[in-house]
């Protein structure tokens, strides 16, 4: 059951996990539409009042689109035999645990406490903040850590399959290569 969660590259071709991840990518970006989430960069989300049916697709396929060209490139520069379809495959599957995280907004409820918290801040009157929306929202940060470092070590473990990267150095690389994909995300982001 590990190797399934958290590296089923050991056990399924890169075949299955892209016709795996294709749809998820898709189900992912229905829940984001549902739920009013946004995926504005490789690791991020966001809620908002409201989103078009399009925003999260496009936003997926932005976010695709960058970790994809980064690792793709790194992937060539570590194993010049690294296959385009291993590391597409690696990053379709890994936005799993993001795309898991939108059910947490059901009726707009993590947007709002965010929204109240944020106007309780703003005029310093922290006294005004629920105990139950603290409650809420530290509960959502603690499960999105977990969907982030889930996210890591799938998206590494894919990586590392394809290219044969071993090495502390290497997982530094990849770490840095994930923020450069991250930085070109949100600037495409910000100019579409």
């Amino acid at each position: 059951m590990r190797t399934l969660f958290f590296n089923p590259f050991q056990r399924y071709s890169e075949k299955k996990i892209l016709l795996f991840g294709i749809p998820i990518t898709v189900i992912g970006s229905f829940l984001g539409w549902y739920f009013n989430a946004r995926f504005d960069g490789v690791i991020d989300l966001h809620f908002v009042k409201s989103t078009l049916p399009f925003q999260a697709f496009f936003d997926n396929l932005i976010a695709l689109f960058c970790v994809n060209l980064v690792l793709i490139g790194l992937g060539k520069y570590f194993n010049p035999k690294t296959r385009i379809i291993d590391v597409v495959a690696a990053t379709t599957i890994a936005r799993t645990p993001i795309y898991l995280l939108t059910v947490f907004n059901v009726n707009n409820s993590v947007f709002n406490i965010s929204q109240r918290l944020l106007v309780a801040t703003q005029s310093q009157k922290i006294e005004a903040i629920a105990i139950a929306d603290l409650v809420i929202i530290l509960f959502f940060a603690m499960v999105s850590m977990a969907a982030i470092a889930w996210f890591f070590i799938i998206l590494w473990s894919g990586f590392k399959t394809a290219t044969n990267a071993k090495g502390i150095q290497k997982i530094v690389v990849f770490v840095i290569a994930i923020i450069i994909a991250e930085i070109i995300n949100k600037v495409l982001i910000y100019l579409l």
